[in-house]
């Protein structure tokens, strides 16, 4: 009888969202509720108002089983993206792992930028380029252009290049240490950065501190500024003539002087948050688009 009873028993709708919430409650309520949106459309592919009129039916053996194979994950900080296994990016399904940073919605808007300003056919280096996001997105918007990225954690490449084949954008991915000199021969019209740039001591959110690669976040202690010295000494060699940087929002100012310094003309924007995110450095006379307004 036990046997028989366990079978006509099924969880629904409503008892598994309630189970997704309960393991997701160290997030906040909306944070954890937008995660079960997106968690459940990935393994059902059904809309809010569809799974609300279904609350009360049972929900299918192959999402409860998704449920099941998740449950550590989910009961942990692990971000959803991780969990799941991907984070669209300005359009793109940018695969991902604990091996590279989650794309982040802000950083779009350096794509965005790059797309704008980035002459015809130019040659484009993607420093430090994790999932890839950057320059696969640039790619899309731009086919014209001719892209590289790099890194130096040969896992990080092994995702960017397994995006790059999803996606059937040619890009080429090499690594290299942007601590190190640059390559012989490799050249760049451009060049694009998000570097590591958060302070050692500096909170982070347990998400990202646990998960999310260490060496893909912070600069060396007491030198918040090391990787942008570094990527314009690469652009220095390399005869770039635009450099766009990601910066943190205390640090602008700070990483357009640098710029300044080494020969560049600088124009430094905020994000869609209105925080002071962006960098865009130019050497007088060169070739570029028009920024916007």
């Amino acid at each position: 009888m036990a046997k028989v009873l366990r079978y006509l028993w099924r969880v629904t709708w409503r008892e598994l969202q309630q189970a997704f919430l309960l393991a997701r409650s160290h997030f906040q309520d909306s944070e954890a509720s937008a995660q079960w949106r997106l968690w459940v459309d990935v393994q059902s592919g059904l809309s809010p108002g569809r799974l609300f009129l279904d609350a009360e039916q049972p929900a299918p053996d192959g999402v409860v089983q998704a449920f099941t194979a998740h449950n550590s994950a989910l009961n942990s900080a692990m971000p959803i993206q991780q969990i799941i296994g991907f984070e669209y990016f300005d359009g793109l399904k940018i695969q991902i792992n604990g091996h590279v940073l989650i794309p982040r919605p802000e950083t779009q808007e350096l794509v965005a930028l790059a797309a704008d300003r980035i002459p015809k056919n130019a040659s484009v280096l993607d420093l430090g380029t994790g999932s890839g996001c950057i320059a696969l997105a640039l790619k899309n918007r731009r086919p014209d252009l001719s892209i590289t990225g790099i890194d130096s954690s040969l896992l990080a490449l092994e995702v960017a290049a397994q995006n790059a084949g999803l996606l059937g954008l040619d890009l080429l991915f090499f690594e290299a240490d942007l601590r190190n000199e640059p390559s012989d021969g490799l050249q760049a019209d451009a060049i694009l950065c998000n570097p590591p740039y958060i302070s050692p001591e500096e909170y982070l959110e347990p998400e990202v501190v646990e998960f999310e690669p260490s060496m893909a976040l912070y600069a060396p202690s007491g030198d918040p500024l090391f990787y942008y010295r570094r990527a314009l000494a690469w652009a220095q060699v390399l005869g770039a003539n635009q450099v766009g940087f990601e910066c943190h929002r205390d640090r602008v100012g700070d990483v357009a002087e640098l710029a300044q310094l080494a020969g560049y003309q600088t124009h430094e924007m905020k994000d869609q948050f209105a925080a002071p995110r962006w960098v865009w450095a130019q050497k007088p006379g060169s070739q570029a688009l028009p920024l916007k307004a």
